[in-house]
């Protein structure tokens, strides 16, 4: 198990004060048993961003597909991709999950980005840089 980062429970909405802990971890089953085994490429990529990702990210989506799950989006413009971490929140009604967990992470292409965005939950929180350039953009 690897301790990643703390959240930021400012930015998590209904979450704030539900959560019994800020800690994120990678477990060793997350890692070995799926995350090297299926996105092992992107995981070197995104490796020494993950921790920016949770931190500094352009979007937090509450995840629709699973219960108590965000999804952190951010763009990582120094390797030209966009970074994605999923991650189960620890909110003591199970002793499995005693601290947020990634779940898995991954790149996402342009098309991607913007279904995740659009289609896989609400919007929890949006940095002022995505304000930013979708007024741009209109």
């Amino acid at each position: 198990m690897q301790y990643i980062t703390n959240l930021d429970k400012r930015k998590l909405g209904k979450y704030k004060n539900k959560i019994v802990t800020e800690e994120v971890i990678l477990t060793d089953e997350r890692l070995y048993e799926h995350i090297l085994l299926y996105h092992e490429e992107e995981y070197k990529q995104l490796r020494p961003y993950i921790k920016s990702i949770i931190n500094e990210p352009d979007y937090i989506i509450e995840d629709n597909r699973h219960k108590d799950t965000m999804i952190y989006l951010k763009q990582v413009s120094t390797i030209e991709k966009n970074g994605r971490v999923v991650i189960k929140l620890a909110l003591g009604q199970d002793k499995e999950h005693n601290k947020n967990s990634i779940i898995t992470l991954m790149k996402l292409n342009k098309r991607t980005w913007n279904q995740t965005i659009r289609n896989r939950g609400k919007i929890i929180w949006k940095s002022k840089k995505m304000n930013c350039v979708k007024k741009n953009r209109v």
